[in-house]
């Protein structure tokens, strides 16, 4: 059934930007058809009157363990793996629950897609996936079932495993040698060795998908020396790298910006929980642009509520990053860097009809969202 939201204020963010004053947004088959300022409607046409709204995309959170951390009990955290240091295989898909109330938050703060899976408690954790927020069953949810390989650096897994369970990693050469060693034994392989193991899903099938360029490599690092060591293995193996949280990143600039890697940054509007983390700011985004990397923002939920995910933007504009920069950082950039582009971030034809509709713009601070689509189906009301 062909729907139009007329009239609203329409935010495309597309390549242009573009912001449309009072215009329509036709729906059909889930996908989007037009943004037009022409009112002409068909008479089969459901016409939902938008005027004095605001609609945009929904929006994509980059770094998240919705679905899959415990939150209320640690004891059913199903976010990291503690009985190994390295355990590539695992599957973020494995252990995601559908019905978990994070969805519910995410939709009601109009976040549509989600990339989640492992914490950082284990230097190769596993396979992280990239859902939406709603679904009939987990299968529904899926965009990207296997989106990259998650490692950490840092306080993280050297004091989970070195001070806690008392075996390696003790140190940040111990975390660097765990990840590096994957690497180098899946290159040491053959090719009909390295497609028998991603064939049974053996030990270093992630490592030899990620060499491949199938799915790149995410790894957890807040100081710069972290970040230093993350940009070396992956120049050494010539893998896609993904740096996530990078809080140190703008003393360094320069050297993200060389190694060609993607940066998510956060989480912000939370007192550091570790000295490693002190350095983050909600000014470091408009570092990172000045500089001109493009960047995603992250809840990094449940560490900020990914409810959040528009004030965590908003606090980025309001220490200076520009306005339409970190709109884009939660829609078009973020689907950019998850590679899914053709499918959500944007407003545009053919796309998924994944879009919110706002009393206020998503940083103002009155704003409440008053729908959230999926597919072209409204998955949460206010007044529901």
């Amino acid at each position: 059934m062909l729907k139009i939201y007329k009239r609203a204020t329409i935010y495309s963010m597309d390549d242009t930007n573009t912001i449309y004053e009072c215009a329509d947004l036709w729906i059909e088959n889930n996908k989007i058809m037009k943004i037009t300022e022409e009112e002409n409607y068909p008479a089969e046409a459901e016409v939902i009157d938008c005027q004095g709204k605001i609609i945009t995309p929904g929006l994509i959170d980059v770094h998240t363990h919705v679905g899959i951390w415990g939150e209320i009990d640690d004891a059913i955290n199903d976010a990291c793996e503690y009985s190994s240091p390295f355990t590539p295989t695992l599957r973020a898909i494995d252990g995601v629950n559908e019905n978990h109330f994070s969805f519910d938050l995410a939709r009601q703060g109009g976040v549509t897609t989600v990339q989640t899976g492992a914490g950082s408690a284990n230097p190769i954790g596993g396979v992280w996936t990239i859902l939406k927020t709603a679904g009939e069953t987990i299968e529904d949810m899926i965009l990207v079932e296997k989106s990259g390989l998650k490692g950490a650096f840092g306080e993280n897994p050297k004091n989970m495993f070195g001070q806690v369970y008392g075996k390696e990693p003790y140190t940040r050469m111990g975390v660097a040698h765990i990840i590096r060693d994957g690497f180098e034994r899946a290159q040491q392989l053959t090719i009909e060795e390295q497609d028998e193991q991603i064939t049974y899903d053996l030990e270093l099938a992630p490592f030899i998908e990620v060499l491949r360029g199938d799915m790149p490599l995410h790894l957890h690092c807040h100081r710069a020396d972290d970040i230093a060591t993350a940009i070396r293995i992956a120049k050494e193996f010539n893998v896609k790298l993904h740096l996530q949280h990078a809080t140190e990143g703008h003393f360094m600039l320069e050297a993200i910006k060389e190694s060609g890697a993607t940066v998510t940054l956060g989480p912000y509007m939370s007192p550091s929980p570790k000295y490693e983390s002190k350095y983050g700011h909600p000014s470091n985004p408009k570092k990172f642009n000045e500089a001109g990397i493009n960047v995603a923002i992250m809840t990094d939920h449940p560490f900020i509520p990914i409810q959040y995910l528009n004030v965590c933007a908003a606090e980025a504009a309001r220490q200076g990053m520009d306005t339409m920069e970190a709109l884009r950082s939660i829609t078009s950039q973020a689907a950019i860097q998850m590679e899914i582009a053709d499918r959500v971030g944007s407003l545009e034809t053919q796309k998924d009809a994944d879009f919110v509709i706002w009393t206020h713009h998503p940083f103002h601070e009155e704003t409440n969202v008053l729908e959230t689509y999926i597919n072209g189906k409204r998955v949460y009301s206010i007044d529901e």
